[in-house]
């Protein structure tokens, strides 16, 4: 009976943060509706390709063939590759496209809140402000990005404070833990590159305050430490390491959408709802900036290198750093980071780990405090809903019922039958009705190439009624009828390692090429096929599964060596 109480004692707290999940997912049950926010029909289509290639065992790591119009476009290998698996399987057991946005925003608030957490309880911050401060997170921009937009930003977001763990011992033990380090940015990497560098950045700023605070031996030792995190991390991302230099080796990849006015979406502009969304963050802001200039010399080492980079981090979202300047230069490192407002999120984790580590030290568990504290945290629960329903309230219009629809295009004329299409198990149906022509990472002829957007929309969606695709083990064939012999485009998108057979005659790897890709042949009169398949290689086979070995090797270290302190 006792073991059965401690095992209890263990898991309240996760099962109120389970609850809690579930309490956000109200919303959605109540109105029956899809949030189709401006990257939806993107990473539904990216992730339905993952998913049918696990249903038919067809595994294509570089080319898109189930979705984005069956087109042949590389995507998931330079966006998170591993996510988008893990993601593509939680799509393939979803009911439909309404049960995969429950299910996935349902992870994604447990994960969130479950990883602050976890790191609140390795920097120490007691239990009684652990669970409300991880059900707070819960209900930040950070968060709640991927439920109203699908910015896929929210689940590096989620995984974010779990990554931090390492850097407590950093500063309180004077210690990097190569192995623990290793994994967590090779995680990161492997959901969401730019979540990654921001990951990436927090560390350095941490690293160096340990570092440059410390003795001669004690730096010697750190910089061993980071010497030996690079390696195993190495072994940890070969295989997005391999993806990048393949394909931008050999091609010229379209940029993704550079915004020529970052100074427009900082938090203190365009992008405010980042920093009141919910209100209570503002107020949380002034608390932790009162009691920290407070204190300051009192303060632990963590809590000031939190404070000082979190300081940071909040100028970056601003005007205040001089983006409009560095807008001007035309910086790629600048031009990839596209909207100031992206340095919340590591801003946020760490504004909520001061505030947990401010609350241990200076605030007594007093009756008021403690219903004061609540009491904000049900209206950021409140408000969190009440904007959620909004959101869903936008499905239920006659006509603009999708949440973005720039650069969007429907299929079908019939509105109730695209909203239909989203509830129901064939979920390729709901792609085929909504489209979005979004060029990220196609060949194109120049890199600064302008009008990818139409091109896309004009030569791959466009044109496709005129063609029957079907996938065929390894390989895409497109069939249509020919009136004339005659020169024509087909939609689909050739690399330089995409090899295209046109009835049964192997193209020669000069083909003339659309300034986005899409290969121009010529057909004959009556029926032709066109083959698409994509350069077998024997290396990404070897790198995948020494990738594989590699990350079961140091997950057993991690749990041999007990790095991650439970």
């Amino acid at each position: 009976m006792s073991t059965f109480l401690q095992q209890v004692k263990k898991l309240w707290p996760i099962a109120i943060l389970l609850l809690s999940s579930i309490l956000l997912l109200i919303p959605f049950f109540l109105n029956h509706a899809m949030i189709i926010g401006s990257d939806a029909i993107f990473h539904f289509n990216r992730l339905y390709d993952t998913a049918m290639q696990i249903k038919h065992g067809n595994f294509q790591y570089f080319i898109s063939m189930y979705g984005f119009q069956s087109s042949g476009r590389i995507v998931n290998a330079l966006y998170g590759p591993f996510m988008a698996y893990i993601q593509g399987l939680i799509v393939l057991i979803s009911p439909s496209w309404f049960g995969y946005q429950v299910i996935s925003n349902g992870i994604l608030y447990f994960f969130s809140g479950l990883s602050l957490y976890l790191l609140l309880k390795k920097a120490g911050v007691q239990l009684v402000y652990r669970i409300p401060l991880g059900i707070f997170y819960m209900t930040t921009y950070s968060v709640q990005y991927w439920t109203l937009r699908q910015g896929f930003s929210s689940w590096g977001a989620a995984l974010f404070p779990l990554c931090l763990i390492p850097l407590i011992d950093l500063i309180e033990k004077k210690t990097l833990h190569p192995i623990q380090t290793a994994i967590c940015i090779g995680v990161m990497c492997q959901i969401h590159m730019l979540s990654a560098f921001l990951l990436v950045f927090v560390y350095a700023c941490f690293f160096l305050t340990a570092f440059f605070a410390n003795s001669k031996h004690t730096k010697i030792k750190l910089l061993k430490q980071l010497g030996l995190a690079i390696v195993i991390f190495g072994f940890l991302v070969l295989n997005v390491l391999y993806s990048f230099i393949a394909i931008y080796s050999e091609n010229n990849i379209a940029q993704p959408f550079v915004n020529k006015w970052m100074a427009e979406t900082t938090i203190f502009k365009g992008s405010s709802y980042w920093l009141f969304y919910p209100p209570i963050l503002m107020i949380i802001v002034l608390f932790a900036l009162w009691t920290i200039c407070k204190h300051w010399k009192k303060e632990s080492q963590l809590l000031k290198v939190t404070a000082v980079t979190c300081g940071f981090l909040f100028i970056l979202c601003t005007d205040l750093f001089p983006w409009k300047l560095l807008n001007n230069s035309h910086n790629q490192l600048i031009e990839t980071i596209q909207f100031p407002f992206r340095f919340f999120v590591p801003f946020t984790v760490l504004l909520l780990l001061a505030v947990g580590l401010l609350l241990e030290k200076w605030h007594t568990r007093s009756v008021i405090f403690g219903l004061i504290s609540y009491g904000l945290l049900l209206l950021s629960l409140f408000q969190t809903g009440i904007s959620t329903n909004n959101a869903l309230n936008v499905w239920h219009r006659t006509e603009s019922f999708l949440n973005s629809s720039v650069h969007t295009y429907f299929t079908s004329e019939n509105t109730s039958e695209i909203k239909k299409s989203f509830f129901i198990k064939n979920k390729v149906q709901a792609l085929q009705y909504v489209v979005k022509s979004t060029p990220d990472y196609l060949p194109v002829k120049t890199v600064k190439c302008k009008d990818k957007y139409s091109l896309y929309h004009h030569q791959v969606i466009n044109k496709q009624k005129y063609f029957h695709k079907s996938v065929k083990g390894n390989k895409l064939e497109v069939e249509w009828e020919g009136r004339s012999v005659k020169n024509i485009q087909v939609p689909v998108i050739k690399y330089t390692d995409t090899i295209l057979r046109l009835n049964q005659k192997m193209l020669h790897t000069n083909v003339k090429l659309s300034r986005i890709g899409t290969p121009i042949v010529k057909q004959r009169k009556g029926h032709n096929e066109l083959v698409v398949s994509y350069r077998s290689d024997r290396l990404l086979d070897t790198i995948l599964i020494f990738n594989f070995i590699s990350w079961l090797i140091v997950f057993y270290m991690n749990y041999k060596f007990k790095f991650l302190n439970e």
